[in-house]
């Protein structure tokens, strides 16, 4: 049967010029096409491979579709495949334009002339005009210093949650100084300036999910707090935590990670409950992020036996689950849906802090964008370039948000207390973050544009994390997650 659909959607789904549902159909495809699953691996390898060589020489990391079709017709209009060899032992460095694309000729006609033979299903797929805007490469930012931006706190009434039995929680750093000027990690620049806004008394809206452990039943639980009206509700479902909210069409749809026998894994669930469906199925599945843009899911797992933690994308319905083959922690989807920050590493363990990926290039193409040890937790702003994440410079957590690109750094919160996990509201104009100040744990909203300060519930008394035993083992508040939709 013909492949030339393999090959055009291949490219077109490398390029990110597919629509969601168009993407969700090659995914699904090559699941069940074990012949195209590899020539797909192997498209993408090489053109990750030739895209270093185009970056050297052209300072195109990826050519466009434009170039490939030249390079493809000029090594169809002079092919022999039967004596076609390359042995290539020269460096990059050495190579120049036109070396390079010579190369290209022989390596993209090659791959292309052993695709021909494969024979599937046809994939039912209609041509895309509008490609996908790449980000460009990333560069490293030097050191600098960053700013304090003192918020002025605005009195609020917030919403008290409480127990039968309420448990005392010991703060991890106590009596905490806080520095006039702190010095950032490398990746950090000068602070950034904020919109303004017009609203002079905004208020923060949507649903705020957040879990809590409850001691007597030795299980955690997931709350969901409404701040349009200040009520809030408990998941009835026990030994939940990670929460992900996502507003669909007729409703919100909550993803959670599953501590309970037998179901150990990634699931989701309507605000009752109701309507549950396994997503993954491995008890180490975690920090479930929902795309922007559709039904997609991307989350950390320590599932592989050297128990190093690694990056998965999944379907909301549990199919056509990829390994992004890269190691990371706390992924956070960017507005387009594509692209996604992470905390990782290099394969030496070197240049922590966060780092850029997308769903094709995850593997190779991904890149730091904050070389700063001591950043967790990133947020992705809704619908701008900017990314929150807390660290502890000083043992002293605090809230910071930077560009994507490592620019423009900046101090959100200078509180002496712990403040940590932040996630932002749909409108991308408030940060609701985990806090120690004031008389004990709680959930606070910043406004970032205004400073104005809210503590939006009240936590006192309750405790966060588990005991270390099974099946929880070692955990803390760092490990939770906050998340925030409309």
């Amino acid at each position: 049967m013909p492949t030339k659909h393999v090959i055009e959607q291949a490219e077109a789904y490398l390029d990110g010029r597919l629509s969601p549902p168009e993407r969700k159909v090659v995914e699904q495809h090559l699941a069940d096409c074990q012949a195209c699953t590899r020539y797909f691996f192997n498209l993408r390898r090489l053109r990750n491979e030739l895209g270093t060589v185009m970056k050297q020489t052209l300072g195109n990391l990826n050519p466009p579709p434009a170039l490939r079709q030249q390079v493809r017709q000029a090594w169809q209009e002079n092919k022999n495949p039967s004596r076609i060899s390359i042995f290539w032992q020269i460096s990059g460095q050495t190579l120049n334009v036109v070396g390079t694309l010579t190369l290209t000729i022989f390596l993209v006609g090659g791959l292309l002339w052993a695709i021909k033979g494969i024979s599937t299903k046809p994939l039912n797929l209609s041509k895309v005009d509008l490609p996908l805007t790449r980000p460009s490469p990333i560069a490293m930012v030097p050191t600098a210093l960053i700013t304090q931006v003192k918020p002025a706190p605005s009195p609020t009434t917030a919403v008290k949650l409480t127990t039968d039995a309420p448990i005392a929680y010991t703060s991890l750093h106590e009596s905490l100084s806080l520095p006039t000027e702190t010095p950032l990690k490398p990746g950090l620049a000068m602070p950034m300036e904020l919109p303004n806004e017009v609203n002079s008394s905004p208020k923060p809206t949507g649903l705020l999910a957040f879990t809590i452990f409850d001691p007597h039943q030795q299980t955690y639980q997931i709350q969901v707090l409404n701040l349009n009206d200040h009520s809030q509700q408990t998941l009835p479902l026990e030994g939940v935590s990670d929460p992900a909210l996502r507003k669909t069409e007729t409703g919100y749809r909550l993803a959670y990670r599953a501590w309970g026998k037998p179901t150990r894994a990634l699931l989701s669930s309507d605000l009752t409950g109701q309507a549950l469906n396994q997503v993954t199925h491995f008890w180490e599945d975690a920090a479930p992020d929902w795309s922007p843009i559709e039904d997609r899911l991307i989350f950390a797992s320590q599932r592989e036996t050297d128990r190093k933690w690694r990056l998965y994308t999944v379907w909301g319905d549990g199919k056509a689950e990829l390994n992004l083959r890269r190691e990371g922690k706390s992924p956070t989807f960017a507005p387009d849906g594509h692209r996604f920050a992470f905390e990782s590493c290099d394969s030496s363990h070197n240049h922590c802090g966060l780092w850029l990926g997308s769903l094709d290039n995850s593997e190779y193409g991904s890149t730091p964008f904050l070389e700063d040890g001591l950043a967790k937790s990133p947020a992705w702003r809704p619908g701008g370039e900017q990314v929150a994440y807390m660290a502890n410079p000083n043992d002293n957590w605090d809230i910071y948000l930077v560009d994507s690109n490592g620019q423009n750094g900046q101090r959100l919160t200078t509180d002496g207390a712990i403040d940590g996990l932040p996630t932002w509201s749909a409108d991308g104009q408030w940060l609701a973050f985990l806090s120690q100040r004031g008389n004990g744990w709680g959930i606070w909203g910043l406004h970032v544009a205004t400073g104005n300060l809210q503590q939006l519930i009240d936590l006192h008394g309750l405790t966060l994390s588990p005991p270390n035993q099974p099946p929880f083992g070692e955990r803390s508040w760092l490990d939770e997650q906050l998340s925030w939709v409309e």
